[in-house]
């Protein structure tokens, strides 16, 4: 696989405050790197930084085959209720704003019956967005993000407000898209243990820099103790991967 991107000696942040600092590391085309750390690591300034819109402080970034094309899906959208439009709707307006005015593209209906299809919400066509559930609005906004043919998919915390069984959905999704249609994907998340089975890498943001590797050597025990500070015990079963913190109120498991 040859490399999407990378970053050298890079500092992300603002002119007053570099959040990360002397970031050098890469991204292989068709990757699935999910990038954790805790509040305030520095993920949402790697998040706008990645989508231009903010340069680099210091340092450079990148892409050796040209800039690709990025589909975005947000945590959550605001959306005003009051506003009538569809499923399809969205999706269509969302092509047609990519055009001239008024110039409609061959195979437009096609194409956003495709990527209803690909994120399981073609049953919702019809519906109006004031009806959808939490779930069923991030596969609307991943829906979106795919309508444009996107080279890689950049998700910022997706699954934040969905419960486990949304959760699980989606990520399976996210999956299936990895494996069947080889687009690279970079997740933002704090939910750890949706990586495990379907990330190839890992990069872990602490202290103002990123630490990068494959899922299972960045997902030890050792390495999440030191990044979050508390003591963490890593099991794994199959594919799962199941996180106990310490110190937590309920002696809970993230």
């Amino acid at each position: 696989m040859s490399r999407l991107f990378h970053f050298d000696q890079a500092d992300l942040g603002y002119p007053s405050h570099r959040v990360l600092r002397d970031l050098s590391f890469g991204v292989d085309e068709r990757d699935f790197i999910g990038i954790v750390g805790p509040n305030g690591a520095g993920k949402s300034t790697l998040v706008k930084t990645m989508l231009g819109l903010l340069p680099l402080c210091a340092g450079c970034m990148e892409w050796p085959g040209g800039r690709p094309t990025i589909g975005y899906v947000p945590q959550r959208e605001q959306i005003d209720p009051i506003w009538p439009m569809r499923v399809r709707d969205m999706l269509q307006f969302t092509l047609t704003a990519l055009e001239p005015p008024h110039w409609r593209r061959r195979g437009e209906d096609e194409r956003v019956a495709e990527v209803m299809q690909t994120a399981e919400i073609d049953a919702l066509a019809d519906q109006t967005l004031d009806t959808l559930s939490g779930g069923e609005m991030q596969r609307l906004l991943l829906a979106r993000a795919l309508v444009v043919e996107p080279q890689v998919l950049l998700l910022d915390e997706p699954t934040a407000a969905m419960d486990l069984f949304a959760t699980e959905r989606f990520m399976n999704l996210i999956a299936r898209l990895h494996r069947d249609q080889q687009v690279t994907i970079m997740l933002v998340t704090h939910d750890l243990q949706s990586l495990a089975g379907r990330a190839t890498t890992v990069g872990i943001l602490s202290h103002g820099t990123l630490h990068h590797g494959p899922t299972a050597e960045m997902l030890s025990a050792e390495r999440l103790s030191e990044v979050y500070g508390h003591q963490v015990e890593v099991h794994r079963q199959n594919d799962q991967l199941f996180i106990a913190m310490q110190g937590l109120e309920n002696g809970g498991q993230r």
